[in-house]
Order: structure tokens, then sequence, then C-alpha cells
């Protein structure tokens, strides 16, 4: 699974679910609530960021509350997070709600805003097109790329089904 797109460098450690996701604004409608995505750190964040952009953190990214702050990265197209390390419970909602996220420890160091990067989740590499340079990490697990490459926890349950199906059809 590779995914490429342009970094959104957000270096600051312990962002939490609350600067992703506002609490101000979770009454709106999820694409509106994205609109808002990251203001606090970024006001033209979501208003310039491209569909499969790459947002870059540092440590503990989103730590904090179980609100569902992916929700909005997902509704404006990210197609991943990398960061330096994550809050245990937003790595786990990514994942469940398919949204690609992978901790590289050095990430912050080895892209730059606007750089062009390709991130190879088997390969457990990110390459900075911009640069030339690649780092390695640790490759994430195959159950947890089936579960984004199924879109997410409840499409992996169906096809885990299906495939069961299938076997037990034969």
């Amino acid at each position: 699974m590779k995914i490429a797109g342009c970094v959104w460098k957000f270096p600051q450690d312990d962002i939490n679910t609350d600067y992703i996701r506002l609490e101000a604004y979770m009454h709106l409608p999820i694409a509106e609530q994205a609109q808002h995505c990251l203001e606090a750190l970024d006001p033209t964040f979501a208003s310039k960021v491209q569909h499969g952009d790459i947002v870059v953190g540092g440590r503990n990214f989103g730590c904090g509350s179980s609100r569902p702050a992916q929700a909005a990265l997902k509704a404006l197209g990210i197609g991943a997070v990398i960061a330096e390390s994550f809050g245990r419970i937003f790595f786990r909602n990514s994942i469940s709600d398919s949204l690609l996220v992978t901790p590289c420890v050095g990430i912050i160091d080895f892209v730059n805003q606007g750089d062009r990067v390709e991130l190879d989740v088997v390969a457990g590499e990110v390459r900075n097109l911009t640069q030339g340079t690649a780092l390695k990490f640790e490759p994430l697990p195959g159950v947890l790329r089936e579960i984004v490459e199924c879109g997410g926890e409840k499409g992996w349950i169906k096809s885990r089904l299906a495939r069961q199906a299938t076997l037990a059809g034969h």
C-alpha cells in the first residue's frame, strides 16, 4: 500500500483531538466541521489542503479524548497521517475508520512543509521525493493495513465473513 502527497507539517508534540476537530463545531455536519480542522494551528489548512495530502505530526499526535477527530481529516481527503507517535485511541479510531496512520520516528526532521513524499507501509519506508531521500520505519502490521484497505473496520469484518462463507461453501 503506497500513498503519495504533499506534506502539511505540524511539528508540535501533543496535538490533541480538540485541535484536530474543534469542539465548538461538533454540532455541524462533518463536512462543515472539517473546514475548521487544525485551524488553531494553521487557519489556512482546511482551505488549502488538497485531496491525498499527507499530515506530518510530532509525538503523541491525536492524544486526548476519544472524540472521532479522524473524521475531519478524512472529510478533507487526507491520504495519510505520519507522526513521531500517536495517541492510542486516535490511532485505533483512525485505522477503524480507514484513515491511514503510521508512526515514523524521525519524520519531523526528515520533511519540510510542502515536500512531496511517498509512504509505503508494506516496505516501511517514507521517500521524500522533493529531496531524494528515504527514511525507514517499522511496517504497519498486515491486519491494520487490511482494515484500512477494506474501508475500515466494518468493511474488514464484511470481507472476513464473505471469505468464511466462500470457504464453507466449498
